[in-house]
């Protein structure tokens, strides 16, 4: 059976603005999920991504926490480019557009480039939350499928459909990350309930036991700070973070600011990773070196 996204952005279809006139081709689909599907559109030689809603009010609460965010000026500034209607079989679909990050999950840049760029990626992805957070808002659904890491350990969040004013009951979540699935906390749209979250990817991304998996069928009384010490003390990159983990997980921080600054406190001093160069030319380089060198000396004592 075909969804009806499949049909309306299948590669090569041209979707139409209603209101503003803005046409995009689509290349693929990125992701579909419960509040809605990211596509990979193009117009003319840039590239962005554009997330089509199901639910109308819920998207369009969406794209007005994206846009506050977007004016502000942090990195997400003009994150949002475009939002408008397209016309699928009669109906109006509401959509937005937003910067594409190329890039790749968490645990898969760390299982390629190794467990100590957690350092790096949990400062990016704070500084992050912070900014959030000084907008008034707070992310709600962060979890590693919502966000891209690129480059030397840049961050970039890429799915706002749990965005919430704060103060409010947080209106979408993933129940791993969520500490009252832990019993650990409300679902309130406070800065403390994103840090919880935030401990949660960082220890699933470190987690090789794959732990994790096995928790999702424990019995709710039996989910608390026991089972996630024992994923702190089984990976050398989670042990070294624990203290500032356990402060997360027990909602000890004021702030994301003050997490922050606990955070590079802590792992300073610690060896960070950095991006290695292989460079098997310079071996090239320095055998022919010498073998000229040898070749002239002998041309030498023949003389």
């Amino acid at each position: 059976m075909t969804t009806w996204y499949e049909e309306a952005f299948r590669p090569g279809a041209e979707i139409q603005g209603k209101w503003n006139g803005h046409s995009y081709v689509v290349e693929r689909l990125l992701g579909a999920g419960s509040n809605g599907v990211v596509i990979l559109v193009r117009r003319g030689t840039a590239r962005f991504a554009l997330k089509a809603g199901h639910e109308t009010v819920d998207h369009q609460s969406e794209i007005n926490s994206l846009l506050a965010i977007s004016l502000t000026n942090t990195s997400f500034k003009n994150f949002l480019i475009d939002a408008d209607d397209m016309n699928v079989r009669g109906k109006d679909i509401s959509f937005y557009v937003m910067r594409y990050i190329d890039g790749m999950t968490i645990s898969h840049f760390i299982h390629k480039r190794g467990q100590d760029w957690i350092y790096v990626i949990g400062s990016n992805l704070l500084r992050k939350l912070t900014e959030i957070h000084k907008s008034g808002y707070v992310f709600g659904d962060l979890k590693i499928e919502n966000m891209i890491v690129s480059n030397y350990g840049d961050v970039d969040l890429i799915d706002f459909g749990g965005v919430t004013p704060k103060g409010r009951a947080i209106k979408q979540l993933t129940e791993v990350y969520d500490r009252g699935f832990w019993n650990m906390g409300e679902r309130v749209a406070e800065e403390s309930y994103d840090l919880f979250s935030f401990a949660i990817l960082l220890l699933k991304s470190l987690d090789q036991r794959h732990r994790f998996t096995a928790i999702n069928k424990m019995l709710p009384q039996n989910r608390d700070m026991n089972q996630l010490t024992a994923i702190m003390r089984e990976s050398p990159a989670a042990a070294q973070i624990a203290p500032f983990l356990q402060k997360a997980l027990k909602g000890e921080f004021g702030t994301s600011q003050e997490a922050y600054h606990y955070w590079r406190k802590l792992i300073s001093g610690k060896k960070l990773a950095q991006p290695t160069l292989k460079m098997p030319w310079l071996k090239i380089c320095f055998a022919a070196s010498i073998f000229i060198f040898g070749a002239t000396v002998y041309m030498y004592w023949l003389n």
